[in-house]
C-alpha cells in the first residue's frame, strides 16, 4: 500500500505551485494571444465578406450601367439610321423632281425648236418649191 508521507504532500503543493505559476506565466498569455488571434482573424473575415458584397454589388451596378449604355447606343443607332434613311429618301425624291422638272424643260425646248425647224422648213420648201416653179414656167 501507498503510504502518505511529507514528501508526498510537498510533491503534491510544489505541483500544484507549478500548475497555477505555469497557468500564469506561460499558459493564460499563450491563451490570451490565440483568442486575440482568433479575434482578430473573424473581424478579417467579417471585413473580407462585407467587401466581397460591396465588390459584387459595385460589379452589378457596373453590369446594369453597361447594358443601359449599350440599349442606349443602340437606340441612338438606329435613330441614325432611320433619319439617315429618311435624309436619302428626302435627297432622291428632290432630285427626282429636279430631273422631271428638267426633262420636262428639255422637252418643251426641243418640241419648240423642233416646231421652229418645221416652220423654217416649211418655208424653204415653199421657197424652193417656188424656186423650182419660177425654173421650170421661165
Amino acid at each position: 500500500m501507498l503510504q502518505v508521507d511529507l514528501t508526498f504532500v510537498v510533491v503534491f503543493i510544489l505541483v500544484w505551485i507549478l500548475v497555477v505559476v505555469l497557468g500564469r506565466v506561460f499558459f493564460k498569455p499563450y491563451l490570451d494571444i490565440r483568442e486575440k488571434r482568433r479575434k482578430i482573424l473573424e473581424e478579417n473575415e467579417k471585413t473580407y465578406k462585407q467587401a466581397m458584397r460591396e465588390y459584387e454589388s459595385h460589379l452589378e451596378q457596373i453590369e446594369t450601367s453597361l447594358k443601359e449604355a449599350r440599349l442606349e447606343a443602340q437606340l441612338l443607332r438606329e435613330k441614325v439610321i432611320t433619319e439617315a434613311l429618311q435624309e436619302k429618301t428626302r435627297l432622291v425624291s428632290e432630285i427626282q423632281t429636279e430631273v422631271k422638272g428638267q426633262v420636262a424643260a428639255a422637252r418643251d425646248e426641243l418640241n419648240l425648236q423642233t416646231e421652229k425647224l418645221k416652220t423654217e422648213l416649211g418655208q424653204k420648201v415653199e421657197e424652193l418649191a417656188r424656186q423650182l416653179e419660177e425654173k421650170i414656167l421661165h
